[in-house]
């Protein structure tokens, strides 16, 4: 990488910090990140067709995924930064913003390798069934039935992550990993409140 590309990707990243602490908004970029990595398939050896941290998440229709609801505004969020610093690629960005996100909320500032080739459009967004799951393009089932033919939760989440290359140690971290921020209905479901209504 040439020292001018540094300097841009080294600004780029403190400029994040201090967006990310400002607006306090490191859970959906960590999801964000999350989500553009989870539709990778180790058994795929073709890219793009393998999925993985290539920015695929800001296209249609990946981004209208179920399972991404809520993260275009992370994606709003970062355009000013691609806008500000045009030699950070998207897929680094996206990875960037959500290293920045986990030292802003007290954890460490994790070593990136940055270089990430992105797609460039949606074409490149895999098939909502294409990974064994019911929809979602490989992130986990919320419910069963399990697209994977899984009879159980536990089962499904190995069927997903070990198709990506995790462990049952890298399952678990992930898992409590998800206690980051909040959920909204206009996202998870699971709750009876949205974004900024009264609790």
């Amino acid at each position: 990488m040439a020292p001018a590309v540094q300097e841009e990707y080294a600004a780029c990243r403190q400029a994040l910090l201090e967006f990310i602490d400002q607006e306090n908004c490191a859970p959906i970029m960590v999801r964000l990140a999350w989500h553009d990595s989870g539709n990778f398939d180790k058994r795929i050896n073709s890219w793009p067709e393998c999925g993985g941290a290539n920015s695929s998440i800001i296209h249609e229709p990946e981004i209208d995924f179920g399972a991404n609801n809520g993260l275009s505004k992370a994606v709003q969020f970062l355009k000013r930064f691609k806008t500000k610093f045009p030699a950070v690629g998207w897929a680094d960005l996206i990875q960037m913003a959500s290293a920045c996100a986990i030292q802003a909320t007290g954890g460490p500032a994790i070593p990136m390798k940055y270089g990430r080739v992105d797609v460039k459009d949606g074409s490149a967004c895999p098939g909502r069934t294409s990974r064994g799951t019911a929809d979602n393009a490989g992130l986990p089932d919320a419910k069963a039935p399990f697209g994977c033919g899984a009879s159980d939760a536990p089962t499904h989440l190995r069927n997903i992550f070990y198709r990506m290359g995790f462990d049952d140690e890298g399952i678990v971290a992930l898992s409590g990993a998800h206690t980051l921020g909040r959920a909204f209905k206009e996202r998870s479901g699971t709750v009876e409140f949205g974004y900024g209504e009264n609790k």
